[in-house]
């Protein structure tokens, strides 16, 4: 399962999900971007796997 962090979510929570595949919203470069826009992204790239 991929579990995308939210960017006021501390990084270490990472750690806590070893069995998934983890990222923050900063390792995606989508910094700043409000959570109607995060779905956007999100639902984007799930489409293009």
């Amino acid at each position: 399962m991929k579990l995308l962090l939210d960017e006021n979510l501390p990084k270490r929570l990472k750690k806590d999900f070893s069995e998934h595949e983890i990222f923050t919203v900063g390792d995606k470069g989508w910094n700043s971007k409000k959570n109607g826009e995060l779905l956007a992204l999100m639902a984007a790239e799930i489409l293009m796997c």
